[in-house]
């Protein structure tokens, strides 16, 4: 068992190493959602090029505080995982 295993729970993840897998977690969450890109852009008060920007990983400087909020307007997380440890 990993070290983080005590705090998943059953819900998917979305293995995000890159801005990329990032950007593709996002916008699989924003469309089981319903929502477009211009609706997920409104509620967090943010541009619709900002939000395209992110779910293609173009945006390298992208502010952490905005991204915590795109996540939790579509009620996900982020989880830091360390991967150096193997299982035992």
């Amino acid at each position: 068992m990993l070290a983080y295993d005590d705090i998943m729970d059953a819900g998917r993840t979305y293995p995000a190493r890159s801005l990329t897998r990032l950007g593709q977690a996002i916008k699989a969450l924003r469309r089981e959602r319903g929502m477009t890109q211009a609706d997920l852009a409104d509620a967090i008060g943010v541009s619709r090029q900002w939000i395209i920007g992110i779910e293609k990983g173009t945006k390298e400087r992208a502010e952490i505080g905005l991204i915590m909020r795109t996540l939790d307007e579509l009620d996900a997380s982020l989880l830091v995982r360390d991967d150096s440890q193997e299982e035992q």
